[in-house]
């Protein structure tokens, strides 16, 4: 199981990678945009064409840690700066995902339950009774 860093941007994630990228001499290669995402879930938000633009993953390695990047669509909580970034628990456990959202669930605001999306068996989010953002994703 891997620990990662989300970090959370208002329109400016792409902007951001290249910087970050270029500082520690590191690619995107797996950015996804809102866009994307329009059509493959079901029920899933209005989105213009500005938003569609926008980043909705993406991710670079900063000395062999992955830092993952996205933007705040006006769809989703207010952006904040100071509250924007998150921690991914990303494994291949599905039960040992879903004891450790369970456990860090009491007390916490549940933003997406465990379920299946498009790029993950199982994924999630919530915010712990201490303010801090969590997100679980089952890796493949």
């Amino acid at each position: 199981m891997t620990l990662g860093v989300y970090i959370n941007f208002k329109t400016e994630a792409r902007e951001a990678i290249a910087f970050y990228g270029q500082i520690f001499g590191s690619e995107c290669t797996d950015l996804m945009t809102y866009g994307d995402l329009h059509g493959k879930e079901e029920g899933g938000p209005e989105m213009d064409d500005a938003t569609k633009k926008l980043v909705m993953n993406a991710s670079i390695q900063i000395e062999g840690d992955t830092v993952m990047f996205s933007d705040t669509p006006p769809f989703m909580a207010d952006f904040i700066p100071g509250n924007n970034v998150t921690l991914v628990l990303d494994t291949k456990d599905a039960d040992k995902l879903t004891r450790y959202f369970d456990a860090l669930s009491e007390g916490a605001t549940k933003v997406m339950p465990l379920q299946k999306t498009f790029w993950s068996e199982k994924f999630g989010q919530l915010t712990d009774k201490y303010g801090i953002g969590w997100s679980f994703n089952l890796s493949a």
